[in-house]
């Protein structure tokens, strides 16, 4: 046997077990993995991902994406701190606290933009007590039905969603308000969720109250507690309230138009009723978008490439053409754009998170 030939006899053997030696074709030098934060329903999540990576490869040329969904948030952020994958979506929170706690390990590369609410950048953009009045209807002429602004923003808020019926002045002080909402049971979603439980947990310090996995037998230590029940995803908490298994739950502004009004194929798709059988009872403090992260050990090459991909996807065809990148980066976080970002753009969002540790909150 020539020595040439006993060479590709060598590469055929580590390609047939498992070797990575590029004129194999398993090279992973060109693919990026991505993953996707669990803040809807996994199968729907997997479907849309999948319509996306052939879409995002368009926009990088000579790259393949691989895209899947974390078991949690913080599983996202172990798998890019572990090296198990390239790309995160991070929340702002969950990218603050993985800088916080591992530093130098992650970086964020882009930051996403939506389109604001109506009621909040254009009807009613420095009250949140008439932002909170629109959406449950109490202002005559008002009709609320999600409907967004053309402006764009990168931020959002957390909203308190209650069942109708549970939305009552319980104290008997003539008005209603968080501290009318202790001894519900409140869905909230995992602990690096800006919307679906860190800015709640402030919010409720803020006002003398805490969320608990369990209401004290106190009965003046449980007047200030609600009861924090984790599900997993928006879809399942909309859904849990709705048949009553929650008394509300914990979500962005406005989940309600996400997960039941603009949501084929549910009963209440292009219903009022996504909104007049629930009432908002509280509405937080801004929270900056999420983030697309990666780990900081990513070549500047794939990050390029994840730019590209990302921004070029965005601008595919349009947020109501089925199937283009802008539907499906629309219908998976209601994202309309993406902007580069730096690490200094979050100084805000790690004072949030410091504040929730030096108050002790995130123990709750």
């Amino acid at each position: 046997m020539t020595k040439s030939s006993k060479m590709f006899v060598a590469i055929a053997a580590l390609c047939l077990f498992g070797g990575t030696v590029s004129s194999c074709g398993t090279t992973d030098d060109k693919v990026i993995k991505i993953q996707f934060v669990p803040s809807r329903d996994a199968g729907e999540l997997a479907t849309l991902a999948s319509n996306l990576e052939p879409i995002l490869a368009k926009y990088a040329t000579g790259y393949t994406f691989e895209i899947t969904t974390g078991t949690s948030y913080a599983a996202v952020t172990e798998a890019l701190l572990s090296d198990q994958l390239d790309v995160g979506f991070l929340t702002a929170s969950g990218y603050a606290e993985a800088t916080l706690k591992h530093s130098g390990k992650v970086s964020v590369m882009m930051t996403s933009v939506r389109k604001g609410y109506k009621v909040q950048v254009d009807d009613y953009p420095n009250s949140v007590e008439n932002q909170i009045k629109a959406m449950n209807g109490d202002i005559s002429g008002y009709t609320y039905l999600g409907e967004q602004s053309n402006t764009d923003v990168n931020w959002y808020t957390s909203q308190l969603n209650v069942r109708a019926d549970k939305y009552v002045d319980k104290n008997g002080d003539g008005k209603i308000d968080i501290k009318d909402m202790a001894g519900l049971t409140i869905a909230r979603q995992g602990t690096t969720s800006g919307a679906g439980y860190l800015r709640p947990l402030k919010y409720l310090h803020d006002n003398n109250m805490s969320m608990v996995d369990t209401l004290s037998t106190d009965a003046t230590t449980a007047a200030t507690q609600i009861k924090g029940l984790y599900l997993k995803g928006y879809d399942a908490a909309y859904a849990a309230m709705q048949t009553g298994e929650v008394d509300g739950f914990w979500g962005f502004t406005d989940v309600r138009y996400s997960n039941g009004y603009n949501k084929e194929g549910n009963e209440y798709y292009h219903k009022d009723t996504a909104f007049t059988t629930s009432r908002v009872v509280a509405i937080t403090d801004g929270i900056y978008n999420d983030t697309i992260s990666c780990r900081s050990n990513l070549s500047s090459e794939k990050q390029a490439a994840v730019k590209a991909a990302f921004k070029g996807a965005i601008k595919d065809g349009t947020t109501t053409t089925e199937g283009t990148g802008a539907y499906l980066l629309y219908n998976l976080y209601s994202h309309t754009g993406y902007t580069d970002a730096k690490d200094s753009d979050f100084d805000g969002e790690r004072e949030f998170y410091q504040y929730c540790v030096d108050n002790d909150l995130l123990g709750n």
